[in-house]
C-alpha cells in the first residue's frame, strides 16, 4: 500500500543534544542499538515531554548513518489508516514505532503489530517502541503482544529536573538559532506548563511569533504574545 502522506524524520533531534536524566546506561544501549552487538529490542516509556520521541528520531539518523535500512512509524499519524501500512515493514533491519499507546482500542492493530513483531524476529531484524506506559500497564488486550514486547531492555523515562529543564531549553534554542538570556529561561520555566514538551512547544510558538514581528524574545515579547 502506498502511504498518502511522507513520513519525516527531525534531523535536529540527536543524542548530542538530548538531555540525559543521569542514566548513561539507556545512552549507550540506544547508540549500540543498530550494531551487531546491540539489543534487538527496546522498549521507552514515559511521560510527554519526557524525551522519547527526541531518542527514537536519534537511533533512526545514529542508524542511517550506519546506512542501515531503518523505517519510522509515528503511530499518532498513522492510527486511521488501514493496517495494510505496516506490509513490508518487516524487510527492513531497524523498525521504529513511536506511541504505542494509540492501538489500546485498536485490536486490529494489535494484532497486525504482533504479526509484525514475528516476522521482523524471523528475519533478524530490530524494533525499538516508545509508549506512555510500560508494557503490562498500557492496556493492550493481546497478552501475547505484551509477553513479546516484555522480551526486550525496558527503560522507563522519567521528566527532568529544573537545571536539566533550563540545560534542555538552552538546547533547543540553540536547535532554532535563538539566543535567550537567562532572565528570560527562569521566566519561561516559572510561568508557564512545567513538562517538558509544553515548554518546547511554547519556544517554538516564540520563535516564530519572532520571526513574523522581526523582534527579539524578551520577557516583555512574550507577555505580548501569550496576552494577545
Amino acid at each position: 500500500m502506498q502511504l498518502p502522506l511522507a513520513i519525516q524524520l527531525n534531523t535536529k533531534l540527536s543524542f548530542e543534544n538530548f538531555v540525559c536524566p543521569d542514566d548513561e546506561f539507556l545512552l549507550t544501549t540506544l547508540t549500540q542499538f543498530p550494531s551487531d552487538t546491540g539489543e534487538s529490542l527496546v522498549y521507552l516509556w514515559g511521560a510527554v515531554g519526557s524525551g522519547k520521541t527526541h531518542l527514537l528520531h536519534a537511533v533512526c539518523q545514529h542508524a542511517a548513518a550506519k546506512d542501515l535500512s531503518i523505517h519510522y512509524l509515528p503511530l499518532v499519524e498513522m492510527i486511521e489508516y488501514p493496517v495494510d501500512v505496516l506490509n513490508g515493514l518487516d524487510d527492513y533491519a531497524i523498525l521504529c514505532i513511536d506511541d504505542l499507546q494509540m492501538i489500546i482500542d485498536r485490536p486490529e492493530w494489535q494484532q497486525a503489530i504482533f504479526n509484525l513483531f514475528n516476522q521482523v524476529r524471523e528475519k533478524n531484524g530490530k524494533m525499538l517502541f516508545t509508549a506512555n506506559a510500560n508494557p503490562k500497564e498500557l492496556g493492550l488486550v493481546l497478552n501475547d503482544l505484551v509477553s513479546r514486547l516484555e522480551w526486550g531492555v525496558i527503560f522507563h523515562l522519567h521528566e527532568l529536573n529544573d537545571e536539566q529543564k533550563m540545560q534542555a531549553l538552552y538546547m533547543r534554542a540553540n536547535m532554532r538559532g535563538l539566543t535567550l538570556n537567562d532572565d528570560v529561561v527562569d521566566y519561561i520555566l516559572r510561568h508557564f506548563a512545567r513538562d517538558t514538551g509544553a515548554i518546547f512547544e511554547l519556544l517554538d510558538h516564540l520563535d516564530r511569533q519572532s520571526l513574523i514581528s522581526k523582534r527579539r524574545i524578551t520577557i516583555p515579547f512574550i507577555k505580548e504574545v501569550i496576552n494577545g
